[in-house]
Protein backbone atom coordinates (compact mmCIF):
# COMPACT_ATOMS: atom_id res chain seq x y z
CA UNK A 1 0.00 0.00 0.00
CA UNK A 2 1.40 3.47 -0.86
CA UNK A 3 2.46 5.62 2.04
CA UNK A 4 0.60 8.79 3.04
CA UNK A 5 2.70 11.77 1.95
CA UNK A 6 3.30 15.11 3.66
CA UNK A 7 5.56 18.11 3.16
CA UNK A 8 6.34 20.44 6.07
CA UNK A 9 8.25 23.72 5.67
CA UNK A 10 9.90 25.23 8.74
CA UNK A 11 12.07 28.27 9.44
CA UNK A 12 15.35 26.61 10.38
CA UNK A 13 17.26 23.39 11.14
CA UNK A 14 16.34 23.47 14.84
CA UNK A 15 12.67 23.35 13.86
CA UNK A 16 13.28 20.31 11.66
CA UNK A 17 14.70 18.35 14.57
CA UNK A 18 11.95 19.55 16.90
CA UNK A 19 9.27 18.24 14.53
CA UNK A 20 11.25 15.05 13.93
CA UNK A 21 11.48 14.30 17.65
CA UNK A 22 7.71 14.65 17.98
CA UNK A 23 7.23 12.19 15.11
CA UNK A 24 9.71 9.66 16.50
CA UNK A 25 7.33 8.13 19.11
CA UNK A 26 4.89 7.49 16.26
CA UNK A 27 7.31 5.20 14.48
CA UNK A 28 9.05 7.64 12.14
CA UNK A 29 12.73 7.12 11.37
CA UNK A 30 15.17 9.33 9.49
CA UNK A 31 15.90 8.21 5.93
CA UNK A 32 19.66 7.96 5.45
CA UNK A 33 20.05 5.91 2.26
CA UNK A 34 18.64 7.11 -1.07
CA UNK A 35 17.42 3.64 -2.15
CA UNK A 36 15.13 3.51 0.91
CA UNK A 37 13.54 6.90 0.19
CA UNK A 38 9.93 6.78 -0.97
CA UNK A 39 10.13 7.32 -4.76
CA UNK A 40 7.63 10.17 -4.57
CA UNK A 41 10.30 12.45 -3.08
CA UNK A 42 13.07 11.63 -5.57
CA UNK A 43 12.73 14.91 -7.47
CA UNK A 44 13.38 16.89 -4.27
CA UNK A 45 16.88 15.39 -4.10
CA UNK A 46 19.32 17.70 -5.98
CA UNK A 47 21.02 16.12 -8.96
CA UNK A 48 23.83 18.67 -9.31
CA UNK A 49 26.32 20.44 -7.06
CA UNK A 50 26.86 23.23 -6.19
CA UNK A 51 23.38 24.78 -6.28
CA UNK A 52 23.30 27.73 -8.69
CA UNK A 53 27.10 27.30 -9.01
CA UNK A 54 27.44 28.84 -5.53
CA UNK A 55 29.98 26.89 -3.46
CA UNK A 56 28.81 28.57 -0.24
CA UNK A 57 25.09 27.95 -0.72
CA UNK A 58 23.38 25.27 1.33
CA UNK A 59 22.19 22.28 -0.66
CA UNK A 60 18.39 22.72 -0.85
CA UNK A 61 17.23 19.31 0.30
CA UNK A 62 14.65 18.34 2.91
CA UNK A 63 15.25 15.79 5.61
CA UNK A 64 13.02 12.77 5.09
CA UNK A 65 11.26 10.69 7.74
CA UNK A 66 9.29 7.52 7.12
CA UNK A 67 7.12 5.05 8.97
CA UNK A 68 5.33 1.99 7.68
CA UNK A 69 2.40 4.19 6.65
CA UNK A 70 3.80 7.70 6.01
CA UNK A 71 6.62 9.47 4.18
CA UNK A 72 7.30 13.04 5.33
CA UNK A 73 9.68 15.64 3.93
CA UNK A 74 10.65 18.46 6.32
CA UNK A 75 12.56 21.36 4.81
CA UNK A 76 14.17 24.45 6.29
CA UNK A 77 13.62 27.79 4.59
CA UNK A 78 16.60 29.32 6.47
CA UNK A 79 14.43 32.23 7.58
CA UNK A 80 10.77 33.21 7.58
CA UNK A 81 11.15 35.44 4.50
CA UNK A 82 11.89 32.37 2.35
CA UNK A 83 9.00 30.20 3.52
CA UNK A 84 6.53 31.09 0.79
CA UNK A 85 9.02 30.75 -2.07
CA UNK A 86 10.18 27.40 -0.65
CA UNK A 87 6.65 26.02 -0.51
CA UNK A 88 5.82 27.46 -3.93
CA UNK A 89 8.90 25.88 -5.50
CA UNK A 90 8.14 22.49 -3.99
CA UNK A 91 4.53 22.55 -5.16
CA UNK A 92 5.67 23.53 -8.65
CA UNK A 93 7.77 20.36 -8.74
CA UNK A 94 4.87 18.23 -7.49
CA UNK A 95 2.02 20.00 -9.28
CA UNK A 96 0.89 16.83 -11.06
CA UNK A 97 0.61 14.87 -7.82
CA UNK A 98 0.46 16.93 -4.64
CA UNK A 99 1.17 15.30 -1.28
CA UNK A 100 -1.79 14.60 0.95
CA UNK A 101 -0.76 17.19 3.53
CA UNK A 102 1.14 20.47 3.54
CA UNK A 103 2.24 22.20 6.73
CA UNK A 104 4.18 25.29 7.74
CA UNK A 105 5.77 25.87 11.14
CA UNK A 106 7.14 29.31 12.00
CA UNK A 107 7.96 31.53 14.98
CA UNK A 108 6.19 34.61 16.31
CA UNK A 109 9.14 36.93 16.86
CA UNK A 110 10.60 40.20 15.55
CA UNK A 111 7.86 42.18 17.26
CA UNK A 112 4.97 40.45 15.49
CA UNK A 113 2.13 38.63 17.21
CA UNK A 114 1.23 35.09 16.17
CA UNK A 115 -1.92 36.39 14.47
CA UNK A 116 0.09 38.96 12.50
CA UNK A 117 2.57 36.30 11.40
CA UNK A 118 -0.22 33.92 10.42
CA UNK A 119 -2.25 36.52 8.54
CA UNK A 120 0.75 37.83 6.63
CA UNK A 121 1.81 34.32 5.63
CA UNK A 122 -1.65 33.28 4.47
CA UNK A 123 -2.10 36.52 2.52
CA UNK A 124 1.20 35.99 0.69
CA UNK A 125 0.42 32.34 -0.04
CA UNK A 126 -2.93 33.33 -1.53
CA UNK A 127 -1.46 36.26 -3.48
CA UNK A 128 1.14 34.00 -5.10
CA UNK A 129 -1.42 31.35 -5.94
CA UNK A 130 0.06 28.70 -3.69
CA UNK A 131 -3.45 27.95 -2.57
CA UNK A 132 -6.88 29.45 -3.11
CA UNK A 133 -8.68 31.35 -0.36
CA UNK A 134 -11.07 28.41 0.02
CA UNK A 135 -8.12 26.14 0.91
CA UNK A 136 -6.66 28.51 3.47
CA UNK A 137 -6.59 27.31 7.07
CA UNK A 138 -8.92 29.54 9.04
CA UNK A 139 -6.95 29.42 12.28
CA UNK A 140 -3.44 28.89 13.51
CA UNK A 141 -2.96 25.30 14.54
CA UNK A 142 -5.99 24.18 12.56
CA UNK A 143 -5.90 21.77 9.63
CA UNK A 144 -8.17 22.01 6.61
CA UNK A 145 -10.09 18.92 5.57
CA UNK A 146 -9.33 19.32 1.85
CA UNK A 147 -7.01 17.48 -0.48
CA UNK A 148 -4.30 18.35 0.27
CA UNK A 149 -4.80 19.15 3.93
CA UNK A 150 -3.22 22.46 4.94
CA UNK A 151 -2.05 23.59 8.36
CA UNK A 152 0.01 26.45 9.80
CA UNK A 153 1.44 26.41 13.34
CA UNK A 154 2.97 29.54 14.89
CA UNK A 155 5.40 28.73 17.69
CA UNK A 156 5.44 28.73 20.62
CA UNK A 157 1.68 28.17 21.01
CA UNK A 158 -0.35 30.14 18.43
CA UNK A 159 -1.12 32.70 21.13
CA UNK A 160 1.97 34.25 22.74
CA UNK A 161 4.86 35.89 20.90
CA UNK A 162 8.06 33.90 21.00
CA UNK A 163 10.07 31.17 19.33
CA UNK A 164 10.96 27.50 19.53
CA UNK A 165 13.42 28.39 22.29
CA UNK A 166 10.51 29.21 24.63
CA UNK A 167 9.38 25.60 24.29
CA UNK A 168 12.88 24.18 24.63
CA UNK A 169 13.47 26.12 27.85
CA UNK A 170 10.23 24.71 29.27
CA UNK A 171 11.49 21.26 28.33
CA UNK A 172 14.82 22.02 30.03
CA UNK A 173 12.94 22.78 33.27
CA UNK A 174 12.01 19.11 33.30
CA UNK A 175 14.92 17.42 31.53
CA UNK A 176 17.91 19.57 32.55
CA UNK A 177 16.91 21.88 35.44
CA UNK A 178 20.43 22.32 36.81
CA UNK A 179 21.93 23.07 33.41
CA UNK A 180 19.13 25.52 32.69
CA UNK A 181 19.72 27.35 35.98
CA UNK A 182 23.44 27.76 35.41
CA UNK A 183 23.01 28.70 31.75
CA UNK A 184 20.48 31.34 32.79
CA UNK A 185 22.88 32.77 35.35
CA UNK A 186 25.67 33.00 32.78
CA UNK A 187 23.48 34.67 30.15
CA UNK A 188 22.09 37.12 32.69
CA UNK A 189 25.32 38.04 34.47
CA UNK A 190 28.14 38.18 31.93
CA UNK A 191 29.75 41.61 31.55
CA UNK A 192 28.21 43.22 28.48
CA UNK A 193 30.63 46.13 28.85
CA UNK A 194 33.47 43.91 27.66
CA UNK A 195 31.82 43.48 24.25
CA UNK A 196 31.59 46.10 21.53
CA UNK A 197 30.89 46.72 17.87
CA UNK A 198 28.49 44.14 16.45
CA UNK A 199 29.24 41.54 19.17
CA UNK A 200 25.80 41.95 20.73
CA UNK A 201 23.66 42.43 17.61
CA UNK A 202 22.06 38.99 17.69
CA UNK A 203 21.90 38.80 21.48
CA UNK A 204 19.97 42.09 21.65
CA UNK A 205 17.09 40.78 19.55
CA UNK A 206 13.90 39.89 21.47
CA UNK A 207 14.71 36.17 21.39
CA UNK A 208 18.48 36.60 21.77
CA UNK A 209 18.91 35.80 25.48
CA UNK A 210 16.68 32.71 25.23
CA UNK A 211 18.54 31.46 22.19
CA UNK A 212 21.82 32.01 24.05
CA UNK A 213 20.55 30.06 27.06
CA UNK A 214 19.49 27.12 24.90
CA UNK A 215 22.88 27.25 23.16
CA UNK A 216 24.67 27.12 26.54
CA UNK A 217 22.73 24.02 27.59
CA UNK A 218 23.34 22.40 24.23
CA UNK A 219 27.07 23.17 24.32
CA UNK A 220 27.39 21.14 27.53
CA UNK A 221 25.34 18.23 26.19
CA UNK A 222 27.01 18.22 22.77
CA UNK A 223 30.27 20.22 22.96
CA UNK A 224 31.32 21.64 19.63
CA UNK A 225 28.14 20.50 17.86
CA UNK A 226 25.12 22.36 16.55
CA UNK A 227 21.99 22.80 18.67
CA UNK A 228 19.95 20.65 16.29
CA UNK A 229 22.24 17.71 17.09
CA UNK A 230 21.39 18.09 20.76
CA UNK A 231 17.66 18.29 20.00
CA UNK A 232 18.02 15.10 17.97
CA UNK A 233 20.10 13.13 20.47
CA UNK A 234 19.42 14.44 23.98
CA UNK A 235 16.40 14.37 26.31
CA UNK A 236 14.78 17.69 25.38
CA UNK A 237 11.73 15.86 24.03
CA UNK A 238 11.41 12.61 25.91
CA UNK A 239 9.21 11.30 28.67
CA UNK A 240 7.53 13.97 30.77
CA UNK A 241 8.43 16.82 28.41
CA UNK A 242 6.10 15.35 25.78
CA UNK A 243 3.16 16.05 28.08
CA UNK A 244 3.93 19.76 28.48
CA UNK A 245 0.97 21.71 27.06
CA UNK A 246 2.93 23.55 24.38
CA UNK A 247 4.72 20.39 23.27
CA UNK A 248 1.53 18.33 23.28
CA UNK A 249 -0.23 21.01 21.21
CA UNK A 250 2.38 20.84 18.43
CA UNK A 251 2.26 17.05 18.55
CA UNK A 252 -1.52 17.15 18.19
CA UNK A 253 -1.21 19.52 15.21
CA UNK A 254 1.14 17.07 13.50
CA UNK A 255 -1.23 14.20 14.27
CA UNK A 256 -4.09 16.04 12.58
CA UNK A 257 -1.97 17.22 9.65
CA UNK A 258 -0.69 13.71 8.92
CA UNK A 259 -4.04 12.06 9.75
CA UNK A 260 -2.35 9.82 12.30
CA UNK A 261 -4.47 7.71 14.66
Amino acid sequence: MPRELAYIAVEGPHDIEFVARLLKPRGFARVRQLPTLDPYWADLVPKTYPPDDDLLKRVPIPLFFQSATHAVAIQSAIGVSNLVSLVQGTLDLKQNALPGALGIVLDADDGQSPQQRFSALVTELEAKGVFAAAQSPANMGGVTAGNPRWGVYVLPDNAAPGTLEDILLECADSAYPNLKQHAGTFVRDFDRGKLFGDDMDDFNTPAGPKKAQVACISSVLKPGKAIQVSIQDNRWLEGATLTLPRVAAVSNFLRQLLALP
